[in-house]
């Protein structure tokens, strides 16, 4: 294809052969030749701007046609048909379709038709205690094993697509597709989980795609093109009481919330029952603003009513925290900003 004038050629030995002339409009005619011919033919165009088609019909006896057409999302495709004038009978094969990759060589760009595909393997985590999630995909091309002893680095995928949303049986968020650059042998990535979304009982879905560099792109999935994987948080995060609590509503505070060296975390556990209050076992975790966990700050039974802890920041650089309180009947959480 010389994408400067616009036209396609074949070889033929060491000659090109100019055989299709995209500049000219449907209604008109040109001169190429089409491969197995010895000589140059009148080629007529049809179609529009989402369909052109080239048509050869050479004089009889022979009575075959070929036809090359350009349509859009389908790239170039060709059908052969051919005419028994001794039966008066027509036989027509379907088009085909070129799976075209390109390559560029002094100037050119020539297609080549192949049935290579991306290649992608992934063993999947079931669990997570991080939300700053690292993938590391295998993605590679049967091009680039056919070709890696000849082109070091050679790398024919284009795009790793991750298909995600959150669920937790009854409610599920929209579904985002993120595009990372393939890379080969191994794709890596970082995916910001919702660590809200997920210790409250959210799972994480998600199906990975790959997109290689053909005319027609060719993608693949893992796990299904209409399955997905799943990913939850590890129970130790969260708490586990064979006694669940009635729902209540936590009060949680800090005070200073700007602080250096000391805080003060207030927290209100509601009265609940009939007769007498029950101590809540309670989790106090405080993560960093990645939701990463960086210090466990109450993991026992908290009697309920009005309490209060104090919070060293020992070992904690500046920046923003959040502390998360729960129990069986509910969360909370607040922000809490570290200056040193």
């Amino acid at each position: 294809m010389d994408e400067a004038t616009n036209k396609l050629y074949y070889l033929k030995g060491n000659s090109k052969i100019m055989m299709l002339d995209f500049n000219i409009p449907p209604g008109s005619s040109f001169t190429g030749q089409f491969p197995g011919f010895n000589s140059a033919h009148n080629i007529s165009v049809t179609g529009g701007d989402s369909v052109r088609t080239f048509n050869f019909s050479p004089p009889p006896p022979d009575g075959s046609s070929t036809y090359y057409r350009v349509e859009k999302g389908l790239g170039l495709r060709q059908k052969y048909s051919s005419f028994s004038i001794s039966s008066n009978s027509g036989i027509s094969d379907d088009w085909s379709t070129f799976n075209q990759i390109r390559f560029n060589q002094n100037g050119d760009t020539i297609y080549k038709d192949q049935s290579w595909a991306p290649i992608i393997t992934y063993t999947p985590e079931t669990t997570t205690t991080v939300f700053l999630k690292t993938f590391n995909v295998n993605t590679t091309h049967d091009i680039n094993k056919l070709y890696a002893q000849y082109i070091p680095d050679i790398n024919f995928n284009d795009s790793l697509f991750i298909r995600s949303f959150y669920t937790n049986g009854t409610d599920s968020t929209a579904t985002v597709v993120t595009a990372v650059a393939a890379t080969t042998p191994v794709t890596t990535f970082n995916l910001q989980l919702d660590s809200a979304k997920m210790k409250v009982g959210y799972k994480f879905k998600y199906r990975l795609s790959l997109r290689d560099k053909y005319y027609r792109p060719k993608l693949i999935f893992h796990p299904t093109s209409i399955g997905f994987h799943t990913l939850i948080c590890d129970p130790s995060v969260g708490l586990i009481e064979d006694d669940p609590q009635i729902p209540v509503s936590i009060d949680l505070k800090a005070y200073p919330n700007l602080f250096q060296e000391i805080t003060i975390l207030e927290i209100d556990l509601p009265r609940y029952g009939l007769i007498c209050p029950r101590p809540a076992m309670s989790k106090g975790t405080l993560y960093d603003i990645l939701g990463r966990p960086v210090a466990d700050i109450l993991d026992a039974d908290f009697p309920v009513g009005e309490n209060s802890i104090k919070f060293v920041t020992a070992g904690l650089t500046s920046g923003v925290y959040v502390f998360r309180l729960t129990t069986k009947s509910g969360s909370e959480h607040i922000k809490i900003l570290v200056t040193k």
